[in-house]
């Protein structure tokens, strides 16, 4: 994996076996991920098409996975935990259902993980989430656009069977997370 900020765009590449609640999310096998800071206007009813304008003018690889957020990548926290990488963007000056804030989260496991890890990854992922924000004093535990990305390397160890807290991984997205969050949000 490498990655790099581009016109305000965080941009992995790599080979990665991915699962995302983003724009065109799914399961999927790709080459690149995107976090695109916008305007904090943006209204664009369009985003798979957006993304996909942004990622040709930037000579994108693809297939990809893309996120938008209108937090500046100044924000972006990086936190590497052994084979987790978790990069974290958090915007939450507007949590409620009628004003938008984002939180990207983006798990990146040099390794092998089972198909039931990267949905119990995205739930660990939003649980140390949720847990962050009460903890540094918010009354809310997301805002109306967050989105997740799990995606691994398919490197032959480690295989991560399971991504509950309990659980070795499960630990390293919550401490990488809440690092994350909190580092994001400049606390």
């Amino acid at each position: 994996m490498k990655y790099s900020i581009k016109n305000n765009t965080l941009i992995i590449e790599g080979k990665f076996e991915a699962l995302s609640s983003g724009v065109k999310g799914g399961r999927a096998s790709i080459v690149s991920i995107l976090n695109h800071q916008v305007q904090q206007d943006f209204n664009n009813m369009q985003p798979a098409q957006y993304l996909n304008c942004l990622a040709n003018s930037l000579i994108i690889k693809k297939p990809y996975f893309g996120l938008l957020t209108a937090v500046s990548m100044d924000n972006l926290c990086i936190s590497t935990d052994d084979y987790l990488t978790t990069f974290v963007t958090a915007g939450i000056t507007h949590p409620s259902p009628f004003r938008i804030g984002t939180i990207n989260i983006i798990l990146v496991v040099k390794g092998i993980i089972s198909e039931g890890a990267m949905v119990g990854a995205v739930i660990t992922a939003t649980e140390a989430k949720a847990l962050s924000l009460l903890d540094l004093g918010y009354d809310f535990v997301g805002t109306t656009t967050d989105t997740v990305i799990v995606a691994y390397e398919n490197k032959p160890q480690p295989y991560l069977e399971y991504a509950g807290s309990a659980t070795e991984f499960g630990e390293k997205i919550i401490k990488t997370v809440s690092m994350g969050i909190k580092g994001s949000l400049r606390l």
